[in-house]
């Protein structure tokens, strides 16, 4: 990430060059130094990349480099939004009244790039000792690639699971038996339970015999109420109305909830968990073992030649393949990104080699082999996509991912080149982005939209652990609780996980440097004006499902920002403060039902998106009595060993018990 961070910083810098030379005045010689010594400490940062394994003063190094750049990010954001901005929107006269405070701030901007511009010499003295030398970047054949490749393209076979698939079927879910019958699916991470769990939710002969069927994630930090309302909300049938049911929720208590999930009779509960003390619950226990060495080359080969329709594998890289496939355990989670790893190495040898040395170095410093290829698939992207993959962490864990959101929150952190030669435009080319994260079997695809693009995505519960884990390293990631844990002095990404039952204590002195910031969880408690207006750099705000009622007019003070999320709530009105949003993009208020859009949006220049959908409660008549009703839960139960203390399984047998 401390290539991205530079990209961004030598662009913001170029751009300033360019477009405001003459409001320079003074310190333009300094932005331009600045921006060429950070070009030039780029061509360094690949190979301290790949020596910082072995070298903790290397790592030290690129992390002050990191720091650097989001300093020079810092300094070059706020003096757009806090000087010229506010000039250009001044007129003339007021421009001119205006010069004293801009003179001021041009010699803030020159005392902080001179701070700057002794650490980088500093750094560029210390790169000589450490030996960390120049890499040219090869040309890129990215758009050739992804023209040639598309995500729904692939093969799309899973390989040694029929036999499960039928298992399961036969002595878990179609079984003919009166009341409640549970089945579960039992394995290490990565053996592929969640892909057999979902081969039977949506196989054919369970659509048949299944009226309504939900899905749902029960995450180590799960909460009861939210569980049951999402579950009642995957089963109300075509005759309820959703809206007035979510209202009812809204005044119910968890007991009342119980009794109202139980109302739409479960028969059949399947769960998967790396957790064994499950299984004492179900009646059936399925577990998953590993490929043997047959089924495990058929995938690998299916994953690595997936542009070869025969699937077949150069006699040349037969043996280091072997290899390579040797160090996955037949874990199909470990073939299938190892596979998307080497789909993208241009078969070659020497490529191949550099992928099996790789993973040979991450065992050799004791990490299982799913990690060692997880974290070897990360530290083999290209900069823009490790940026990309690491706001994965945003997201809450098993979630449904909207594309149109992913590609609009990329756009608003700036990951996403703006170039006026370029055809496409940044939606396009950031959704050439998550094509190509698809390919390499790091995002799953969810659905496919009717014009065949992606239209919702998944992450492993896996790879996510590696976004956390890489975010918290390299982007100042943090994630706060009901207790107000913070990681970091500096944070830059934020996400906060509130609770109805618990006051959420706020801090405001560890917000101006923040860019990113997704509330998760329930409704926070009122926040002061101060808090709101700590965010001087925010540019992604997210509220989406949060039951936020009112949207405080301290919304205003957010000059920066570039996404506001509020998709899925109840608000009803919008603050007229929201009109000072001059950078906002992208405002998403779809699913709040009753709320209007105020006419001043139309004149917010920058906004490109407007996502707005009012939810139309429909009655239908009764068609099926409930007597012959009949579901199907699939749930996701969390690994971890809390399990067990959480009763989460137990909750679950009280809610469906017959």
């Amino acid at each position: 990430m401390a290539e991205a961070a530079f990209s961004f910083a030598v662009q913001k810098l170029g751009q300033l060059t360019i477009q405001k030379v003459g409001f320079l005045q003074g310190v333009e010689a300094q932005v331009k130094w600045l921006k060429d010594e950070l070009e030039t400490m780029q061509c360094f940062l690949k190979d301290a990349a790949e020596k910082q394994a072995d070298n903790q003063s290397i790592r030290k190094w690129i992390s002050d480099i990191r720091d650097l750049a989001q300093d020079a990010d810092d300094v070059i954001e706020t003096f757009i939004l806090k000087i010229d901005a506010p000039r250009r929107s001044r007129g003339l006269i007021g421009r001119f009244v205006y010069l004293p405070r801009h003179v001021y701030h041009l010699d803030r901007v020159g005392e902080e790039i001179e701070r700057i511009r002794s650490k980088l010499e500093a750094l560029a003295k210390s790169r000589e000792r450490y030996g960390i030398e120049e890499i040219t970047e090869e040309k890129s054949e990215d758009a050739e690639y992804r023209r040639r490749l598309s995500p729904w393209q692939k093969d799309k076979q899973v390989v040694g699971m029929e036999e499960d698939v039928e298992s399961l079927l036969r002595r878990g879910i179609l079984e003919e038996r009166e009341g409640l019958s549970i089945a579960s699916i039992v394995g290490m991470g990565g053996i592929g339970k969640s892909t057999l769990a979902r081969l039977v939710y949506n196989h054919a002969a369970v659509a048949g015999r299944f009226e309504r069927r939900a899905w749902v994630c029960v995450s180590s930090e799960f909460k009861e109420i939210e569980i049951i309302k999402e579950l009642v909300m995957q089963l109300v049938g075509p005759t309820e109305d959703k809206v007035k049911v979510v209202d009812t929720m809204e005044k119910l208590e968890v007991p009342s909830l119980r009794e109202m999930l139980y109302k739409h009779q479960a028969s059949r509960l399947l769960l998967t968990s790396r957790n064994r003390d499950i299984t004492k619950y179900a009646r059936y226990v399925h577990e998953m073992k590993i490929l043997d060495p047959n089924r495990s080359w058929q995938l690998f080969l299916n994953k690595a030649f997936m542009e070869d329709i025969n699937g077949k594998c150069l006699q040349e890289l037969e043996n280091i393949g072997r290899k390579i496939l040797k160090k996955c355990n037949g874990l199909p989670l470990a073939i299938t990104v190892v596979g998307g790893l080497l789909a993208k190495q241009r078969q070659s040898e020497s490529e191949w080699e550099k992928v099996l040395k790789g993973m040979n170095s991450h065992l050799g410093r004791g990490k299982n082999s799913v990690s060692s290829i997880l974290e070897l698939s990360y530290h083999n992207l290209p900069p823009k996509l490790k940026s990309c993959f690491l706001c994965l962490a945003f997201f809450k864990e098993d979630a449904t991912i909207r594309a149109e959101k992913l590609v609009h929150v990329w756009i608003a952190q700036g990951l996403v080149p703006q170039e006026e030669e370029e055809e496409e435009t940044m939606e396009e080319i950031a959704r050439s982005y998550l094509d190509e994260m698809i390919n390499r079997n790091m995002v799953q695809v969810k659905e496919m939209s009717i014009d065949d693009r992606v239209k919702s995505c998944y992450v492993h519960d896996l790879l996510r652990e590696v976004s956390i884990a890489k975010a918290k390293e390299e982007i100042s990631f943090e994630i706060l609780r009901d207790d107000n844990s913070q990681s970091f002095d500096k944070p830059r990404h934020r996400v906060v996980n509130c609770s109805a039952e618990r006051r959420f204590v706020y801090s405001t002195n560890s917000n101006k440097r923040l860019r990113s910031l997704f509330f998760h969880g329930s409704n926070i408690a009122y926040c002061s004006s101060s808090y709101w207006k700590s965010f001087e750099l925010l540019r992604v705000l997210d509220f989406e499902d949060f039951g936020l009622n009112k949207l405080p007019g301290e919304i205003g003070s957010l000059v920066g920002l570039r996404y506001l999320g509020l998709r899925n709530n109840r608000i009803r009105k919008l603050p007229s403060s929201l009109g000072l949003l001059k950078n906002l993009e992208v405002l998403d208020v779809a699913k709040n039902c009753f709320v209007k859009v105020p006419s001043f949006i139309w004149h917010m220049e920058n906004l490109r998106h407007i996502n707005k959908r009012r939810e139309v409660a429909q009655k239908w008549r009764a068609v099926v009595p409930p007597a012959k009703r009949k579901v199907l839960l699939t749930s996701d139960a969390c690994s971890v060993d809390s399990l067990s203390k959480h009763s989460t399984f137990s909750i679950l047998q009280e809610i469906f018990a017959s």
